[in-house]
């Protein structure tokens, strides 16, 4: 019989420990990495994405957390191009794929639902103040400069199942299923220009799968 009970005690802690890491005054923090493809304008025929997005979490009740992320943005403009001068061979130079930077500010909150041992869904709700970094090109195709400017703001809405591998650490998976984005500016001769309007996606428009691995304490 107390074998029995022994195994029963331990099968209990591991489902404590599992559950204590979204418990009321804990803490989180990770990084998640993902990569999506969609359309940006019309002359261009998509846009490649890869983003790294720290972020850090507090649990004001049980499976209910607060939190910040910095989502920073490398994407790459497939067919179009544009004239360098390259200071190495002394002329100037075609370069396919207009590159851009951009980073965020993004608050979140964030419920979980148990759902079976460790497994954890979860859904998130982002808002974002979006800046941009990128190359203005002249009627030509010369490159003229790199400007920075605030683009815009936007919110989002993410589902995601969570795996918690220990009482430490987590690995999650998700995706936007729905996200919206307001564009504050706009220029003529930028490439990196949505319509002007606002802009509304579903998943289907723009699927960007994230993976996160995350610290508790």
């Amino acid at each position: 019989m107390k074998p029995k009970l022994i195994i029963i005690a331990l099968l209990c802690a591991v489902s404590w420990h599992s559950y204590a890491q979204t418990e009321k005054g804990n803490g989180f923090a990770g990084i998640s990495l993902s990569f999506g493809t969609s359309k940006q304008n019309h002359s261009s025929p998509s846009l490649n994405t890869f983003t790294a997005t720290p972020r850090g979490g507090y649990f004001l009740a049980n499976n209910f957390a607060i939190g910040l992320e910095i989502p920073l943005n490398l994407s790459k403009l497939r067919g179009e191009s544009y004239t360098r001068w390259d200071e190495e061979e002394g002329r100037y130079k075609d370069v396919n794929g207009i590159k851009e930077f951009s980073f965020g500010i993004s608050p979140f909150v964030r419920k979980y639902v148990d759902v079976k041992n460790r497994f954890k869904f979860f859904v998130q709700a982002n808002l974002l103040l979006q800046i941009n970094t990128f190359n203005r090109v002249d009627d030509e195709g010369y490159l003229i400069r790199t400007d920075a400017r605030a683009k815009g703001f936007g919110a989002s809405l993410s589902p995601g199942f969570a795996y918690m591998l220990s009482n430490d650490s987590s690995i999650e998976f998700s995706f936007p299923i729905l996200s919206f984005f307001h564009q504050n500016y706009y220029a003529e001769e930028s490439l990196y220009n949505f319509d002007k309007k606002n802009n509304l996606r579903l998943a289907l428009d723009n699927f960007t799968p994230t993976f996160t691995i995350n610290i508790h304490f």
